[in-house]
């Protein structure tokens, strides 16, 4: 196990918990849409970009990707 996790250390010697594969199995799927959604947004800002350029509008008046809860 990675020293850099957070919460409890992982004992191999506990039951399988169904309340906790539920959770990681929730937690797994809402950081793969989050992924996803990140993915897109970058996507649709640089789609967004070109398109100003193509119509000569000044750049988007909004901070960059990076700034935010996300870090990215």
């Amino acid at each position: 196990m990675s020293t850099n996790t957070r919460g409890r250390r992982r004992t191999e010697d506990q039951t399988p918990n169904r309340a906790r594969d539920v959770q990681r199995a929730f937690r797994a799927r809402r950081a793969a849409h989050l992924e996803s959604l990140e993915e897109r947004i970058a996507e649709l800002e640089q789609e967004n970009g070109r398109l100003r350029e193509m119509c000569g509008l000044p750049p988007a008046s909004r901070p960059a990707l990076g700034k935010g809860p996300t870090g990215r």
